[in-house]
């Protein structure tokens, strides 16, 4: 499909991307300023609505012509009738009302999508039921029973599990409806509409008919003429992409297809962006990233691994998206301040107006790559939106207190952070309507950190800016363990957000992330559950009141943020009561929402295992075809018949139920059942890591190369640090024999990236590199060994035969065979130099004790022509023998003692009278750089290797003598001693 013609965002459109309230006339702009001050009502009632939806519509004989199916006028229409029946509508409507029809239809769909972030996400409740905007009698067949617009107390025969769920945890005051068996029948069949990837979505999902609407309106109905809408209305790909995004939060697990949505929607919305440095690569790689996506037969062993990794960097090096700042080093995204000044200088000449439009864009992708655990994406992504916003920011250290009685002040991390400035810049006023903030009211610490210091100046800032830096906070937590060090890391970015009341939303999620760094201390784990709790509480009130803020305050950044939902939110709470070991008031909400899982979970840490397992099977009594159900019980009673019942009902579409199946196979060590379990759930939905790894697993076990290969390389691919795939994913290569050698090697070589400190992996490398004459990663492998192995284990931290194999290749010059004599000697030079460092500063300095090892050594050193160092090593090469205790009375080790000594009597002979070049320094107290340019000045002087050679090879020989002439005396080994001690006189 050609692309459509770029349009420009007109200033309405640019509007309402920034959450701005817009004036406006005609069709059109009525809705887009319905739609900018919140009024969803307005747009869903509007013309244009009633027209797509048919509720203009008097009576069935009016729409006979239009559509042919079932419509809302009979009695017998479904969930799965809805798709039919508006597209039919929607269709007419633009085709008679054109490109006007097209925007229309957007904002319409706009509308949709954002009432469903309200009901489920910021509040306040929205009055108006969708099921309403269809014609006939539908909205009263299936309508809410009970509804209300001010705060009422919970009927009595309200269902706990009914829309809404607004349980005021003080009040107890209720706002929601009642919904009779049928209407709760139809919205289930709606949710199933929305799954995708044999992933569920969560069944309580209220009104998840605005979305399906959504979803309709933006994505599916345009697809068949996508460059009419998209010249029409250019902003329709960003709002699509935008509910594609809030459709994959419903899910259970996240699906690969939608992720290809959103990047397909994205990279398509883009196209009608300003101008900008990163628009026609950003565009060129979210395409790729969709390429790169796909099931495991989109994976071929034929892909050189090593040819897509010298790519990855390459694409690196030259894309725009890539050459900033990567906001982090040794392992932290949060330990640098800004972009490059390249991206900086390039922005620079982009307007103002377009520049906010390209943060919010390039924030919101990022945002969405975090939420799908893609680390190193969000990180380029938020690199370029903090330098399309602007924001200059770094961490530093200030002298402060943290308690109340400290008496000294220690360095605390702070976040120096500065926004652009903005024409008419107003930035970041203060905001009374944001939720309470609560106090720690401890008796030791402080409310905030005492800076004592000369603090950074906290000028307010955009409040754009501090959606980035809530977003370089969540990386910190993505790149890096859960330890005390990641949270100090990322509590300065959110004491910078906290520090001045800004917008509902982004003062929300700033408490919400204060909330769960405070919950692991003991001091502020109060806090943390109160705040918790108030942030639950606060979604639930029914009305906006004077100091409460509204839904397009709520709504306006709320794209760019990583903010649960309701449910979520409740279930986080719950969560945290279970931490508190309040786990009966966590058990209420996990049952009240429907959070299976957890419900179990806490009856086992109740110890009531049986009770759990009548709770799941009185579920099942009501509900028998809830596959995940199924799944629970099969999780309880670790009985693989329920996960295959799970998988048979759903028609073979429940993907967690195979790989549940799969999981318990790979525990009983049924590898090839296990790989055929993983295979079908991965066929259904192949975003998932771990279930790629464990096929590549038992693959390996079942001796499937190939699938080993391909399953592996699927694991790297989601996850480019995952160092034991990129090593499993090469033994698998190397299992397959020639051919697949340097795959492995390149594979290797990521895993010791990734792995820094496993010598095992290291070990794996070196010996491949050898197999492939990779010589210096070789060398630099064995080095990297011995520093990690050799404190602990001496000499078995050097492998002699690969040591022995890395100087043979030198000293018999295979290395340089075929080489020029120029490129020969700088070769043998170069690599002469990478064996002098791995003996002389890795071996010589850790490993005293192992004659093997010291007269491998000596070889190197006698074709070195460094004689008094090859002869050093014989000596210590005998000392590490004939120092031992067991030498007096230990056969074996005496008669290997007696080797050695011989040999070194040998080298002593033939290397004794040798002379060597030495430089003899022309003055004695020399330092730093006086002796260095006295060495230089020093002149070569010819000595001998070991003038007393004879007396110390005569020493050698007495002492082993002595101390084996008590238990040895007469015997063959004796006696080559004696002799040759005669010999020497």
């Amino acid at each position: 499909m050609e692309a459509p013609a770029v349009s420009t965002l007109a200033l309405s459109e640019q509007q309402i991307m920034l959450g701005q309230e817009i004036n406006g006339s005609g069709n059109s702009n009525d809705l887009a300023t319905a739609l900018s001050t919140g009024d969803y009502e307005q747009v869903l009632c509007s013309a244009p609505a009633k027209a797509i939806f048919g509720s203009d519509l008097g009576d069935a004989s009016s729409i006979g012509s239009i559509v042919s199916g079932t419509t809302p006028f009979d009695s017998e229409f479904a969930a799965s009738d809805i798709s039919e029946f508006v597209t039919a509508l929607a269709q007419r409507y633009v085709q008679e009302h054109g490109p006007e029809g097209w925007r229309q239809m957007t904002w319409v769909g706009a509308a949709c999508l954002n009432a469903f972030i309200q009901t489920n996400w910021t509040g306040p409740e929205l009055v108006l039921d969708p099921i309403s905007l269809f014609p006939g009698d539908i909205d009263t067949r299936l309508a809410e029973s009970f509804i209300a617009t001010q705060v009422l107390e919970l009927p009595e025969d309200a269902d706990k599990h009914e829309i809404g769920r607004r349980e005021h945890m003080g009040g107890r005051v209720y706002l929601g409806a009642k919904q009779s068996e049928a209407r709760k029948r139809f919205d289930r069949d709606v949710l199933r509409l929305l799954e995708r990837d044999g992933e569920e979505a969560y069944s309580l999902t209220p009104r998840a008919l605005y979305l399906y609407f959504a979803r309709l309106l933006l994505v599916d109905i345009p697809a068949n003429n996508v460059n009419a809408r998209d010249a029409a209305s250019p902003i329709a790909q960003w709002w699509a992409a935008r509910t594609v995004r809030v459709q994959q939060t419903l899910l259970e697990y996240p699906s690969q297809t939608l992720l290809n949505e959103i990047l397909t929607h994205y990279a398509a919305a883009s196209r009608a962006l300003p101008e900008s440095p990163v628009r026609q690569a950003y565009t060129s790689r979210l395409a790729k990233s969709v390429e790169k996506q796909g099931t495991m037969d989109d994976y071929s062993i034929d892909d050189d691994i090593f040819e897509v990794i010298e790519a990855k960097k390459a694409e690196k090096a030259h894309d725009p998206m890539t050459r900033s700042d990567q906001l982090g080093s040794a392992g932290s995204s949060a330990a640098t301040s800004s972009v490059a000044a390249v991206d900086v200088a390039a922005w620079e000449t982009v307007d103002s107006d377009s520049r906010e439009i390209w943060a919010r864009y390039l924030l919101e992708i990022a945002v969405a790559f975090s939420q799908h655990q893609m680390a190193a994406d969000s990180t380029q992504h938020l690199a370029q939106a903090q330098a399309a916003s602007g924001l200059k920011w770094k961490m530093t250290g200030v002298k402060g207190r943290r308690t109340k009685f400290q008496s000294f002040d220690v360095t605390q991390l702070v976040v120096d952070a500065t926004s652009r400035k903005r024409a008419g810049d107003a930035a970041d006023e203060e905001n009374e309507r944001v939720p309470e903030n609560m106090k720690i009211n401890d008796d030791t610490l402080l409310e905030e950190i005492a800076l004592t210091g000369d603090a950074p100046d906290a000028a307010p800032l955009a409040v754009i800016d501090r959606c980035i830096l809530l977003a370089l906070c969540q990386n910190v937590e993505n790149e890096n363990p859960v330890n005390g060090l990641t949270s100090e890391q990322m509590r300065p970015f959110i004491s910078r957000v906290l520090d001045r009341a800004s917008n509902w939303s982004v003062y929300t999620t700033g408490l919400l992330q204060r909330s769960r760094l405070e919950a692991s201390k003991t001091r502020t784990a109060e806090r943390s559950v109160l705040q918790l709790q108030a942030l639950v509480d606060q979604i639930a009130r029914p009305q906006p009141g004077e100091l409460e803020a509204g839904a397009s305050e709520r709504l306006a950044y709320l794209p760019v943020l990583a903010l649960p939902s309701q449910w979520d939110l409740e279930s986080e709470l719950a969560r945290r009561f279970v931490s508190l070991g309040v786990i009966r008031s966590a058990l209420d909400i996990f049952e009240r929402l429907e959070q299976w899982d957890e419900v179990i979970a806490s009856f086992v840490l109740l110890g009531q295992e049986e009770v759990a397992e009548r709770f799941v099977q009185d579920q099942l009594a009501a509900t028998p075809d809830r596959p995940k159900l199924w799944c629970v019980l099969g999780d309880l009673k670790k009985d693989p018949d329920h996960w295959r019942h799970a998988w048979e009902i759903s028609g073979c579409r429940y993907a967690r139920a195979m790989r549940s199946l799969g999981a318990y196979h790979y525990e009983q060590s049924q590898f090839d059942k296990a790989a055929e379990c993983y295979k079908k759930a991965l066929h259904l939905n192949p975003l998932f890591e771990k279930s790629w790894f464990l096929l590549g697993c038992a693959s390996l076990q079942t001796e499937d190369w190939k699938t080993a290969v391909q399953a592996f390389q699927r694991v790297v691919a989601l996850d480019h640090e995952r160092g034991d795939a990129w090593n499993n994913l090469a033994s698998a290569y190397l299992q397959m024999g020639q051919g697949s050698s340097q795959r492995a090697w390149y594979a290797l070589r990521e895993a010791t990236r990734c792995n820094f400190d496993s010598w095992k992996v290291w070990s794996n490398f070196m010996h491949t590199s050898l197999s492939l004459h990779q010589y210096a990663s070789a060398i630099h492998a064995m080095s990297r060994i011995v520093t990690l192995r050799a404190e602990s284990e001496g000499a078995a931290s050097v492998d002699l035969e690969a040591l022995r194999t890395i100087i043979s290749v030198l000293t018999r010059g295979t290395l340089v065979e075929g080489l020029p004599p120029a490129a020969a000697q700088r070769k043998e030079e170069q690599y002469t130099r990478y064996v002098e460092h791995l003996l002389v500063e890795q071996i010589e300095t850790r490993i005293t004790r192992s004659a093997p090892l010291w007269r491998t050594m000596a070889e190197f050193w006698f074709w070195r022509k460094d004689y008094s160092h090859c002869l050093d090593c014989h000596v210590k090469a005998h000392r590490a023998l004939a120092q031992q205790a067991e030498i007096s009375y230990d056969a074996a080790l005496f008669k290997e003692a007696v080797d050695s000594a011989l040999e070194l009597v040998s080298a002593y002979e033939n290397l004794g009278d040798k002379t060597q070049t030495v430089r003899q320094p022309s003055s004695e107290n020399t330092d730093g750089e006086n002796q260095q340019a006295e060495s230089r000045k020093s002149a070569a002087v010819e000595q001998p290797v070991c003038p007393d050679w004879r007396r110390q090879a005569k020493m050698a020989l007495r002492s082993l003598i002595g101390k084996g002439k008590q238990s040895f005396e007469g015997t063959p080994e004796y006696v080559r001693l004696t002799d040759a001690l005669e010999e020497l006189r």
